[in-house]
């Protein structure tokens, strides 16, 4: 059976397609990501409400083809709602379906506090209202945002035409506005991200997480996986310890 190690699923809110691709590029042989996609189109409210109601059912879907642990990423369907409902949600679909599930959003900031961030610069894809709600969501978590800033795409298929090191160049671009940041957070899993993990790392001497090395990792540590994941930076690496 493949994915012998881990078989993890993805509630996708739109495709899924980068984090598969990028899940790929980061684990060995044994892993296996299992996706589902989504409704979402453009970064909207309606279509994050419509993505919020199936999430449910998508989870079923992954526990019926036996997943170890689940994740349903999309962090805006969330930064719109009250404080905490991506983990309340996350708790309650683990007890309904005894499977660990965790919310994406959920998963970056975990993997923030587990790196000790405490000062962050964001680059985002996003348009300034949804950086506004990650924003006040970050500092609701406990963390403060020295600099946000985002490429503006609203429509979801336009995400993957970013360039391959856009997060890169908007990181250090905004890295320069606030160097006294001690963490580096590049969110959405839908734009190329893994890969400019490890140079900002190595130039900024600063943690660099990304949506879908957060994601990744949560949803390994949710099982106690232990593998050294090596070139995509100090939080893959430490699923290692």
């Amino acid at each position: 059976m493949y994915g012998w190690r881990a078989r993890i699923g993805h509630v996708a809110p739109s495709r899924g397609d980068t984090l598969v691709y990028e899940f790929y590029k980061m684990f060995p042989e044994g892993f296996m990501i299992m996706n589902t996609t989504g409704t979402v189109r453009n970064l909207v409210d309606n279509d994050f409400e419509a993505a919020l109601q199936r999430i449910d059912e998508s989870v079923k879907d992954l526990v019926d083809n036996n997943c170890d642990s689940i994740i349903f990423s999309g962090s805006p369907l969330f930064t719109r709602l009250p404080f905490g409902k991506d983990r309340e949600l996350g708790q309650e679909l683990t007890k309904k379906y005894g499977v660990p599930v965790s919310a994406g959003l959920t998963a970056e900031v975990e993997a923030l506090k587990a790196m000790k961030c405490k000062k962050l610069v964001v680059g985002t894809p996003y348009p300034d209202e949804l950086n506004k709600r990650l924003k006040h969501h970050l500092e609701q978590s406990g963390f403060e945002v020295l600099q946000i800033a985002g490429y503006g795409v609203s429509n979801n298929a336009k995400l993957t035409d970013l360039p391959v090191h856009a997060a890169y160049k908007i990181a250090k671009r905004l890295y320069a506005k606030g160097r006294d940041a001690d963490g580096i957070f590049i969110p959405c899993p839908r734009w190329p991200t893994v890969t400019d993990v490890q140079p900002l790392e190595d130039e900024l001497g600063i943690p660099v997480i990304t949506s879908s090395v957060a994601c990744c990792w949560h949803a390994m540590k949710l099982i106690d996986i232990k593998e050294k994941i090596t070139g995509f930076g100090r939080l893959m690496a430490s699923l290692g310890q």
